[in-house]
């Protein structure tokens, strides 16, 4: 429909002059109205991407796993926490109602057999029954020795006595392999043990290893200078090497800390004056 801009009444699209008033209508000057149609556009809901939920729910399980994981590391501390505190807590010292250690010379003389009763089971009586059977220069059961050492080290894996006498015990079985053994063990629980080494010493020595053994035998001399022991066997080994020089002023110094035995069976053999 077209407006006629003079008397304002509206006329069809195909006429060119107004019905009404006869003037002649002006195409651009006419307002053309249009039938508006009320037509209600559908709200359109905004529809979330495939992509968009992926996202959101990575980010979700993320979420919860980060959570989870504090929650976990915090236990482990706590756990740890508690653990640090229970090592702090220090054991009582064990003390033997008699020495454990047994000095196993190159020459020795064998001692007389000692009655033992059978092990009740408490460590005292485990050490104190093995060392009654081993307490001179031979042992007298070194079988039996050595389960007793077998059950003691069970009770306490860090005494380093049970496995130096357990080593003496090898040696009297001739069994110097597995004595050199117990005796590393020895030493590497107690670094300083002189024992330990002038005992693995005279182990190399029935090895027919004497530099290894007179190298034991200066460690121990060093962790303990008044070592008889350790001097005289160090002098018997340098005798066998046929230094008599050193050999003999060991077997001297072996003489004056208590022990002069060997230094008259050299003079006598007139291998020392």
């Amino acid at each position: 429909m077209i407006q006629c801009p003079y008397c304002k009444q509206t006329n069809s699209d195909d006429e060119m002059q107004c019905q009404y008033c006869g003037e002649w209508l002006d195409l651009a000057s006419t307002t053309k109205i249009k039938k508006k149609k009320n037509i209600t556009k559908p709200i359109q809901k905004q529809q979330q991407s495939p992509d968009t939920g992926s996202k959101y729910g990575s980010a979700i399980i993320l979420f919860i796993v980060i959570i989870a994981a504090i929650i976990f590391l915090s236990t482990k501390l706590n756990n740890h926490s508690n653990v640090e505190k229970v090592k702090k807590i220090e054991s009582p010292n064990f003390t033997s109602s008699v020495p454990t250690t047994r000095e196993t010379d190159m020459v020795s003389e064998p001692g007389p057999a000692a009655e033992t009763s059978p092990a009740p089971g408490t460590l005292n009586d485990l050490l104190n029954n093995a060392f009654a059977l081993c307490s001179s220069g031979k042992c007298t059961d070194p079988e039996k020795a050595i389960e007793y050492l077998n059950s003691a080290i069970k009770l306490k894996p860090d005494l380093a006595e049970a496995y130096n006498n357990r080593g003496n015990a090898y040696c009297n079985l001739s069994q110097q392999q597995r004595a050199i053994e117990d005796y590393n063990e020895a030493i590497r629980l107690n670094p300083d043990y002189a024992h330990a080494f002038g005992n693995r010493g005279v182990a190399y020595s029935d090895l027919k290893q004497y530099q290894r053994a007179i190298e034991d035998f200066n460690e121990a001399i060093r962790l303990k200078p008044d070592y008889a022991n350790a001097y005289l066997n160090r002098g018997n080994v340098y005798l066998i090497q046929n230094n008599k020089e050193l050999g003999c002023k060991d077997l001297q110094k072996a003489c004056e800390l208590g022990i002069c035995s060997e230094l008259e069976k050299a003079k006598s053999r007139k291998q020392c004056l």
